[in-house]
């Protein structure tokens, strides 16, 4: 009797364990940027960084490192795509100086992407998705 309780109680620990780790890792991914971009009003150099969002519904707070500091942090939507992505990236606006803004996030196999509203999009010229190694 007592073999079987703790028996049931590893399993529903384990369980639990295992459904916090996957959770845990659904909203997170890797960002490859292959050239100086804005976002939030700061600028990322090229490079590899890492993102993170909170919440639960399509209005989420998106925060971006660069693996020891948080170097962006700002609102994004989590979008539903028809079909997952073949492959991982990003896309930008470029403005009339030249300057790119960062405005979407995507992810390879994933049916979703982040979009990121920029205060200088409604001035800016759409870019194409450019795909990357995230």
């Amino acid at each position: 009797m007592r073999k079987t309780k703790f028996t049931s109680g590893l399993l529903t620990f384990s369980l639990l364990l295992a459904a916090s780790a996957i959770a845990g890792n659904a909203n997170k991914g890797t960002l490859q940027v292959d050239e100086t971009v804005t976002v939030g009003g700061k600028q990322l150099p090229a490079g590899k960084y890492q993102v993170e969002w909170a919440g639960s519904g399509p209005d989420v707070e998106l925060s971006i490192s660069n693996g020891r500091d948080t170097v962006a942090k700002v609102p994004a939507q989590l979008l539903p795509l028809k079909k997952a992505e073949t492959g991982s990236g990003y896309s930008t606006n470029t403005d009339q100086a030249g300057n790119k803004a960062l405005t979407g996030i995507f992810f390879g196999g994933k049916k979703y992407e982040l979009s990121i509203a920029e205060a200088s999009a409604a001035t800016a010229i759409p870019s194409d998705k450019t795909q990357g190694s995230n």
